[in-house]
């Protein structure tokens, strides 16, 4: 019996080679470019925030780490760090929440001058992230680079309502594009593609009760003779306090009387004093002291603020002018307790 021809074995051999000449000469992946490995914000806490008082504005500071993964060129990319709102809400003002539906407006800007507003390229009225561009050489990193968020309560709100405040801003409120040109300059456009880098961070105010107070004009009984009695006058006073805030208004004379019966001093040497008293209502039955408290009226007026300005009247009584012939005068405190 002969044996069969094994030369097709040996055929193998060559065509093994080729094989792994051919995997040998694949060329190599090309590197990644300039990536962003991490984002964050600091918290932005406006404090405790005067209604009736102008804006309020504080800062915060964004970090950022990113590198170039293509250890043979030089990469340029344009970063896109995009702001939205919470549950897609508003941006035009924005609204950080209270209790039950009280809101205070405020807003977010990428420069100090507070002109441009800090927006996303994916949704919301202001569609204009913070774009900065970045260029680094092959392999490079840059570690924990900064730019500043400029925040500002919205002046103006009067009728916000003494409460804590808050908007939280989340992964999906916040996004970081990489528009990598992989050389030259920067891209002048936001990169498509959102990262999953995310800077979530919190926003946060204390709207506090205040009251503010002035005298419109000065209670003047007038020019009167001897033989008057009962010389009424009144005036009127102006409380402003902030929305929903209970407050009691007290009266205090210069002699300290804490039922509103004060004495007017003449001038020079006159030593004569004229009595008046204090009161609340036109009839002149119901005398304004001072025994009111930040919870209670006592013998003084109770009111509740709106924001703005409230006129409240004043009412004044001499019984008698039976004194020396003179101009006199008295200073009464106004007290507002809330």
């Amino acid at each position: 019996m002969s044996s069969s021809p094994r030369h097709p074995m040996k055929a193998l051999l060559p065509l093994l080679m080729l094989l792994a000449l051919l995997l040998g000469a694949a060329p190599a992946r090309a590197a990644s470019g300039i990536t962003c490995s991490s984002a964050s914000m600091t918290a932005l806490s406006f404090g405790t925030v005067n209604p009736l008082a102008s804006l309020t504005t504080v800062n915060a500071t964004l970090s950022y780490t990113c590198s170039n993964g293509d250890n043979n060129n030089t990469h340029s990319a344009l970063l896109c760090f995009s702001i939205g709102e919470p549950g897609g809400a508003q941006t035009n003002p924005r609204l950080m929440s209270g209790s039950g539906a009280n809101k205070l407006q405020f807003q977010l800007y990428q420069d100090a001058a507070r002109t441009q507003v800090w927006g996303s390229q994916f949704f919301g009225t202001f569609l204009t992230p913070l774009q900065i561009p970045i260029t680094l050489t092959k392999g490079a990193s840059a570690n924990n680079k900064q730019a500043t968020l400029y925040g500002q309560v919205l002046g103006g709100q009067t009728g916000a309502i003494p409460d804590s405040y808050a908007d939280v801003y989340a992964n999906g409120d916040t996004a970081l594009t990489v528009n990598d040109a992989q050389s030259g300059t920067a891209p002048t456009t936001c990169g498509t593609a959102s990262t999953s880098v995310y800077f979530r961070f919190t926003v946060s105010a204390s709207v506090a009760k205040q009251c503010t107070v002035s005298a419109t004009s000065n209670l003047n009984l007038g020019t009167v003779a001897p033989t008057a009695t009962n010389v009424a006058g009144n005036t009127s006073i102006s409380v402003t306090c902030s929305n929903t805030t209970p407050y009691y208004i007290g009266l205090l004379p210069s002699n300290n009387n804490s039922a509103g019966a004060g004495a007017m001093s003449g001038t020079g040497g006159n030593s004569s004093k004229v009595p008046y008293q204090l009161y609340q209502n036109a009839g002149l039955s119901t005398v304004w002291g001072n025994t009111a408290t930040a919870t209670s009226a006592g013998n003084g007026v109770a009111g509740t603020g709106t924001g703005v300005a409230q006129s409240i009247a004043v009412y004044a009584r001499a019984a008698s002018a039976d004194f020396q012939p003179d101009t006199y005068t008295d200073s009464v405190v106004v007290n507002v307790n809330y």
